[in-house]
C-alpha cells in the first residue's frame, strides 16, 4: 500500500477515514453482543457507583457478572444499568479502589461505595495516550506531581513549580519572571537541539523551545519566555513525566527527549454547582545581591596620600574603566561624575565616597506576582463541566518590568447514549507585557549597567536622566545610563494562544472501546520594540522594529483499546492512527541597527528610511501521518511486557525515504511479589528495555534555495545556505 503525504489535511479524507471508523465500530458492538443469562430468569439492576471518602461520583468503573464476560461501566453520573440473572454476582473494579464482588440476590437496585486502596493509588500514572496503569506494571520510569505539589509555593510558570520534585530532571531558567525556563530530562541526548520534552496538554502536543530570544535595535536582545508558561498552574490536576524512549514511542519525532502529560482539572463530585476562588500574592525579596568591589574607584591608577600632599588628585578619565582607581573612604578629593560647579563654572573636587548599595538602590525591593481565579463545577444528569477564569500580574525587580496573564479553561462532558461519551477541553491565554527589560551581555542590559556603575557615584544622581532634546545623562561618553535602559526602551509583547480538543468515546463492551478526537493548538504574537534616542548603540534618532507571527497545529487521532483478564493473565492493546498538519508564517520590519529613525520618538515603520529598513517574511508548512499500537501483558501480577510500535511518513523527507518505523519493548519483574521480602519492602522491582525513535528534518531542507541577502545601496541581493543539504535525505534514527 502506498502512502502518499499531503501538504494540506484535506478534509473529506478526514471525514471519509472517521466514517470508515464509525461503520467499523458498529460492526464490532453487533459481533460482540452476547445474549445475558439465556434460560435463565433475568433481572435489570441499576445503581450509582460513588467513593466512600468524599461522595464523589465514578465513571467507567466495570461491572462484570462474576464468571462470565457480561458486563457494563458506570456512565458519567456515576451510574448503570445492567440485566442478569436474578442470583449472579456482580463484580466491581475501578483503579485505585479495592474490588468488590456483591451478590445480586434479586433486588432491582444496588448502589456501591467503592473504598479506596491507598497502595493503588500511590501506584496509578497517566501513561501515553493518557491510559491510566499501575506504576509497577510499567516497564519504564514515570514521574508524578499532584496539583498539591504545585500550589504550595504559586508559580506563573509550571515548570519552575516542579523543580527539585522529580528525579533526573533539571529544571532552569534563563532570568527572572516570564523568562525561559529549560527541562531536561536524564541529560542532554543530542548537540543539534534544545533537547526539550514534548509537552502534552489533555491530549493535545505542543512543544515549549527555548530559543525564545528577539528584540531590535543594536544590543537589544530580549528573553520574552517560551510556550509552556501561558499555561495556568492553577488549572492543573496532575502530571506526569514519561522518561526515555520507551516511555515516548508512541507520541512521534518530537517526543525523542521524553513527554509531559498535562491532565487540567475537570468536574468529578455530585451535589449541586460548586464555586472555588482562590488568590495567591507572592513576594521575590533578594536576600543577596550581586557582589562587586567597593574598595576602589574608577580608574587604571591608584594613588596615596604620598602622591598628592593636599589629598586632591587629578579629575577622572573616562576612558580609564578598570575598577583599580583611587581607595575609597581615604579622605581623597577629585572631580568626579556630575561634579558641583563654582562662580566661574569650574568643577569643584568631591571626597572620594564608596557607595555600596548601588545595585540594590537600582532595583526595586521586591518583585510581587498576584494570581486571582474563579472556578465554577457541576455534575448533572446532562454534562459534567468545569469553567476557569484567571489573571495573573507581575511586577519585576527591575525597574518597569511586568508580566501579565489571562486564563480562559473549559472542560465538559456528556454521556450522549449509553456508553457514549462526547467532551471537550479548552485553554485560552492571553499573555503579556508593557516591557520586557534586556538580558544579553552588555547592549542594552539595564541590570549590567547598574553593576558596572563606578562605586564612587551614587546611581540614584542617574535616575533625573532627561537632558533634553536627543541628550541623557551619562557618566561619560561610552557608558549608558541603566534608568534610561528600562524606561527609554521600551519591548512589548502581546501573545494569545487557543489549546484544545474534542472527543468522542465509545465503550462497546467492558473490554472495547474506541475514541476519536480532534486537537488544535494555534497561537499568534506581536513584539514590539520602541527605543528613545541617548543609547550609543543608536545614534541616529533611536529605533524601531515590529514582528507579527502566528503558528497553528492539528491532530486528529483514532485509538481503540481492548483489555481482559483470563485467570492469571491480564491483557490491554491499543492501536491508532494519527494525522498531523502543522503551519507557521511570520513578518518582520524594523530599522537596521545603528540606522535609527528620520524623525525621533515617531515609532512607525514609515518613519524609516528606504534604504535603513529590516524586512522579511517567512512560513512554512509540514504534515505526518502516522500509525501506532501499544501492548502490556501480564503474568500473576508478577511479570509484565510491553510492547508499541510506530510508522510515520513525513512530507519533509524525500518521498522515497519518508517512512521509518521505529519499536520498543520492556520488561518488568515485581520480585516482591514473586518471593516473599518482608513486610518491610513495598516494591522491588527489576525493568529493561530497547526502542528505537525515530525524526524526520525541518521543512524545507532538502534543496538549497535563494534568500534576501539584504540591498547593497540600489541593489537587491540574494543568497545562498551555506551549509550542504542532501535531497535524498534519510530519517533520523536512534
Amino acid at each position: 500500500m502506498k502512502i502518499i503525504i499531503l501538504q494540506k489535511i484535506k478534509s473529506n479524507n478526514v471525514l471519509a477515514f472517521f466514517l470508515s471508523v464509525f461503520f467499523l465500530v458498529v460492526l464490532v458492538e453487533n459481533c460482540y453482543a452476547q445474549p445475558t443469562g439465556a434460560g435463565q430468569n433475568t433481572i435489570r439492576v441499576t445503581g450509582t457507583v460513588t467513593s466512600a471518602i468524599d461522595g464523589a461520583i465514578l465513571p467507567g468503573v466495570s461491572i462484570v457478572v462474576e464468571g462470565t464476560t457480561t458486563g457494563t461501566v458506570t456512565d458519567m453520573d456515576g451510574t448503570y444499568s445492567i440485566e442478569v440473572p436474578e442470583n449472579a454476582t456482580l463484580v466491581f473494579s475501578y483503579l485505585g479502589f479495592a474490588l468488590q464482588k456483591i451478590a445480586v440476590g434479586g433486588r432491582n437496585s444496588i448502589n456501591v461505595l467503592m473504598v479506596e486502596s491507598a497502595e493503588a493509588l500511590d501506584e496509578l500514572v497517566v501513561t501515553a495516550l493518557g491510559i491510566r496503569r499501575e506504576e509497577k506494571s510499567l516497564g519504564y520510569s514515570v514521574g508524578k506531581i499532584a496539583s498539591e505539589e504545585l500550589s504550595k509555593v504559586v508559580h506563573e510558570n509550571i515548570l519552575t513549580s516542579m523543580a527539585g520534585k522529580v528525579t533526573g530532571v533539571t529544571i532552569n531558567s534563563t532570568g527572572g519572571t516570564g523568562s525561559t525556563v529549560s527541562m531536561v530530562i536524564r541529560g542532554a541526548t543530542s548537540m543539534s537541539t534544545d533537547n526539550q520534552p514534548l509537552f502534552v496538554i489533555d491530549g493535545v502536543p505542543m512543544t515549549s523551545s527555548v530559543n525564545n530570544v528577539g528584540g531590535f535595535g543594536s544590543g537589544n536582545l530580549v528573553d520574552y519566555g517560551n510556550s509552556i508558561s501561558d499555561i495556568d498552574p492553577e488549572s492543573i490536576e496532575s502530571i506526569s513525566i514519561l522518561k526515555g524512549p520507551s516511555a515516548a514511542a508512541l507520541y512521534g519525532t518530537r517526543a525523542g527527549n521524553g513527554v509531559v502529560l498535562i491532565t487540567t482539572k475537570k468536574a468529578n463530585q455530585r451535589g449541586g454547582m460548586k464555586v472555588e476562588v482562590v488568590s495567591n500574592t507572592v513576594f521575590d525579596i533578594p536576600s543577596k545581591y550581586l557582589d562587586v568591589q567597593n574598595r576602589f574607584g574608577f580608574g587604571a591608577r591608584s594613588y596615596t596620600d604620598k602622591t598628592f600632599a593636599n589629598g586632591v588628585i587629578p579629575p577622572y578619565n573616562v576612558s580609564e574603566v578598570a575598577g583599580a582607581g583611587p581607595e575609597l573612604n581615604k579622605g581623597y578629593w577629585q572631580v568626579q561624575p556630575f561634579a558641583p560647579l563654582d562662580a566661574n563654572g569650574a568643577a569643584i573636587p568631591t571626597e572620594l565616597i564608596a557607595y555600596p548599595d548601588n545595585y540594590k538602590n537600582f532595583i526595586n525591593r521586591s518583585a510581587i506576582t498576584s494570581t486571582n481565579s474563579i472556578s465554577i463545577s457541576s455534575v448533572t444528569d446532562l454534562v459534567n463541566y468545569r469553567l476557569g477564569i484567571s489573571n495573573m500580574t507581575n511586577k519585576g525587580l527591575v525597574p518597569n518590568s511586568d508580566l501579565n496573564r489571562n486564563n480562559l479553561t473549559l472542560s465538559a462532558t456528556s454521556e450522549m447514549r449509553k456508553g457514549f461519551t462526547v467532551s471537550t477541553d479548552i485553554n485560552y491565554t492571553q499573555n503579556w507585557a508593557d516591557n520586557r527589560p534586556a538580558t544579553q551581555e552588555r547592549g542594552a542590559n539595564p541590570l549590567q549597567w547598574a553593576a558596572w556603575t563606578p562605586p564612587n557615584v551614587d546611581i540614584r544622581q542617574l535616575e533625573a536622566y532627561k537632558l533634553g532634546g536627543n541628550e541623557v545623562l551619562t557618566i561619560g561618553e561610552g557608558w549608558e545610563n541603566p534608568y534610561f535602559l528600562v524606561y527609554g526602551i521600551n519591548n512589548r509583547f502581546k501573545r494569545n494562544r487557543l489549546i484544545g480538543n474534542v472527543s468522542a468515546t465509545w465503550e462497546v463492551t467492558p473490554q472495547l472501546s474506541f475514541m476519536g478526537r480532534y486537537a488544535l493548538n494555534k497561537s499568534d504574537e506581536v513584539r514590539e520594540t520602541k527605543m528613545d534616542p541617548g543609547f550609543s548603540g543608536e545614534p541616529n534618532n533611536g529605533a524601531y522594529g515590529i514582528v507579527t507571527s502566528e503558528s497553528a497545529e492539528t491532530n486528529a487521532d483514532v485509538l481503540a483499546t481492548y483489555k481482559n483478564n483470563w485467570n492469571d493473565f491480564s491483557l490491554t492493546a491499543s492501536a491508532g492512527g494519527n494525522v498531523l498538519y502543522a503551519n507557521w508564517s511570520h513578518i518582520s520590519n524594523s530599522s537596521k541597527p545603528g540606522s535609527g529613525l528620520i524623525i525621533p520618538y515617531l515609532y512607525t515603520v514609515q518613519n524609516i528610511e528606504n534604504t535603513s529598513l529590516n524586512y522579511s517574511n517567512a512560513r512554512y508548512e509540514r504534515a505526518i501521518h502516522s500509525m501506532y499500537a501499544m501492548g502490556n501483558l501480564g503474568w500473576k501480577d508478577m511479570v509484565y511486557l510491553d510492547l508499541t510500535a510506530r510508522n510515520d511518513w513525513a512530507s519533509t523527507l524525500p518521498s522515497e525515504n519518508r517512512s521509518y518505523f521505529y519499536p520498543s519493548s520492556s520488561l518488568s519483574f515485581i520480585v516482591n511479589n514473586m518471593f516473599d521480602l518482608g513486610k518491610r519492602i513495598n516494591l522491588f522491582k527489576i525493568r529493561g528495555g530497547i526502542a528505537q525513535v525515530g525524526n524526520d528534518t525541518s521543512p524545507y531542507s532538502l534543496y538549497a534555495t535563494y534568500f534576501d541577502a539584504g540591498q547593497w545601496g540600489e541593489a537587491i541581493r540574494l543568497g545562498k545556505p551555506g551549509n550542504l543539504l542532501n535531497p535524498v535525505l534519510l530519517p533520523e534514527e536512534a
